[in-house]
């Protein structure tokens, strides 16, 4: 599998439906979520979501309030925007990681839904596979000391190598500008 789990988009737009996004085309397994208009969007904020899309012509709620929500109560959530025409104030300036303006085909849009979440799952895995490789380090050292660490020592190396692999099959689903795109981010955070 090449996730973990299915990735979490929120559509905040009020006519976009995304029914056509085939699953068979997309290299992330994606579930849709549509915020509900008519509750309050401050109360369906959380963690839970991979990628927010967003109508930056919103004018109820705010878009540049949900934005700004998002990146105060969900800050791992990447943010897509989409605008009808350029915006006076750039969406991307705000904190959203991608802008599109519009006529979007539907093809342009689900590529770069698809690539985002691709983008988040290597980061996530380059992350896990750091914070392995810091605890191996760690370990290393304590069975230096006499420390008795070796089944846990054991048990890091594996996961290191699953999280390797995890990390190369996703890699392989990008192209080489997608990859140097995301190899930038990783480098700038």
């Amino acid at each position: 599998m090449l996730l973990k789990s299915t990735s979490q988009l929120l559509v905040v737009h009020p006519t976009l439906s995304l029914t056509d996004m085939d699953p068979e085309r997309t290299r992330v397994a994606t579930e849709i979520n549509r915020v509900d208009f008519d509750c309050s969007v401050l109360d369906q904020i959380d963690e839970s979501y991979d990628l927010l899309l967003l109508d930056w012509g919103l004018e109820r709620p705010d878009a540049r309030g949900v934005l700004d929500a998002f990146q105060q109560n969900a800050p791992a959530t990447q943010i897509l925007v989409l605008a009808d025409s350029v915006p006076a104030d750039d969406p991307v300036d705000r904190g959203a990681d991608e802008l599109l303006v519009g006529p979007v085909s539907d093809e342009t849009l689900y590529s770069t839904i698809d690539r985002i979440l691709l983008q988040k799952a290597y980061d996530s895995a380059m992350d896990e596979f750091f914070r392995l490789s810091t605890e191996r380090a760690l370990l290393e050292s304590e069975l230096r000391s006499g420390l008795d660490v070796v089944d846990r020592y054991q048990s890091i190396i594996g996961e290191i190598d699953d999280c390797r692999k995890r990390v190369a099959t996703i890699r392989n689903q990008f192209s080489s500008e997608e990859f140097n795109s995301t190899l930038r981010k990783l480098l700038d955070e």
